[in-house]
């Protein structure tokens, strides 16, 4: 995912792609190559550089607070992948970092800068569900053992922070509560492991109760033959939609007359995003504060899993 989001740079307009580290010497050199930019096995190397403005944090979960921080209080801004990071408390260091030196910090969410996301959202905000009933994030993906031993990280709690929920879930997790709002409670939950020897779950579900009433579920496992599905549900009393992870969004709606709402994403992607809030003051899609919301779900999820309870946000 690095070098695709380091491809993604230079194909952005208004951007330059300066360099790439990476602590393999011969993968961050293979890509620099390939992409025409510098590289060095240390990120700290281009923190005084002053045509460095952005660092593009893609490690492992329980690593990027390591390096935004430092990126942070150098001045620079700061976009960072999914999740934010494995404990609030290490993405609210990010936050504090952000917020301190005036910086920008950008949480890397694809699904936010989909068409059908926004159409969505727009349709909630003009009451064409009516009230919200359920909302609901499915995946059901298939990743082999090989593809977590190999990494030495993935399905641990201190470097991926979870398994399947906070992998490849958190997606939609963000999804969840980016369309219907601040969740009040999760009611319930169980995580496991099944199919594969790691320390965090290969399937999870929780169901959860927004302020606004309405009802959301989550179920994400990478334990399914092959990769069959990963959606989004949002229905309420007089319509609903179905989005999945490609933006493909299926409307339902009691009165046939009712059209989706016809809105498109500002950017294309974090990139394009970033360049905009750093030359025209654009807001960012999703922000430290914003990105933290997907995180503070999940953990009321694995807490309420791991001790039986409910658990309040």
């Amino acid at each position: 995912m690095g070098r695709h989001r380091a491809r993604t740079v230079t194909q952005t307009p208004n951007a330059q792609l300066i360099g790439v580290a990476d602590i393999n010497p011969e993968r961050a050199q293979k890509v620099a190559d390939e992409l025409g930019c510098e590289w060095q096995t240390d990120f700290r190397a281009f923190l005084d550089r002053p045509d460095v403005h952005v660092v593009w944090v893609m490690t492992p979960s329980g690593l990027h607070a390591d390096i935004a921080v430092p990126a942070l209080e150098a001045g620079k801004n700061v976009i960072v992948t999914k999740p934010m990071e494995v404990t609030l408390e290490r993405a609210d260091a990010m936050i504090t970092a952000a917020e301190r030196n005036n910086r920008l910090l950008l949480v890397d969410f694809d699904m936010r800068y989909l068409k059908g996301a926004w159409q969505i959202r727009q349709a909630i905000v003009d009451g064409l569900f009516g009230k919200l009933i359920l909302l609901e994030g499915r995946l059901k993906w298939f990743r082999s053992q090989d593809y977590y031993s190999r990494s030495g990280w993935r399905g641990t709690w201190r470097y991926d922070g979870g398994g399947s929920l906070a992998n490849q879930t958190i997606h939609l997790i963000d999804q969840l509560v980016w369309l219907g709002g601040e969740v009040e409670r999760v009611e319930a939950a169980r995580i496991g492991v099944f199919a594969h020897a790691i320390e965090t779950e290969d399937l999870g579900v929780a169901i959860f109760r927004y302020r606004n009433g309405a009802l959301g579920t989550v179920l994400g496992t990478t334990t399914f033959p092959k990769d069959a599905y990963a959606v989004v549900e949002v229905h309420g009393d007089k319509g609903g939609a179905i989005l999945d992870v490609n933006g493909q969004v299926r409307w339902f709606f009691r009165d046939d007359s009712v059209a989706p709402p016809e809105v498109a994403p500002p950017f294309a992607n974090s990139a394009e995003n970033m360049v905009a809030a750093i030359h025209n003051g654009a807001l960012l899609v999703c922000d430290g504060r914003e990105g933290r919301k997907s995180l503070a779900l999940l953990t009321a999820i694995y807490r309420a899993a791991q001790t039986g309870q409910p658990t309040s946000l």
